[in-house]
């Protein structure tokens, strides 16, 4: 799986905003077939039918965010301790 971190953030996401299970499962096989070089996409959009890529911020403290710059949606990944 692709940036497992992340994708935890955006199921969760998706789950504070009340998406109904037969949507997150359709982000979730959508995920699952992504490519290793393809775009990450933005779990909103998604949902409103658009594929748009989210972008990856600066790293700050112990969060790498990335944002979608069509919906101005924001995700804090926790960058893990090792």
């Amino acid at each position: 799986m692709q940036n497992a971190p992340l994708f935890h953030v955006l199921l969760d996401h998706l789950e504070a905003i009340d998406t109904p299970p037969m949507e997150v499962q359709r982000f979730v096989d959508h995920w699952s077939k992504l490519t290793p070089h393809g775009h990450l996409p933005c779990p909103v959009c998604f949902l409103n039918g658009e594929e748009q890529p989210l972008v990856p911020l600066d790293a700050q403290a112990n969060l790498e965010p990335v944002i979608c710059k069509a919906c101005g949606t924001r995700y804090e990944v926790p960058i893990n301790e090792r």
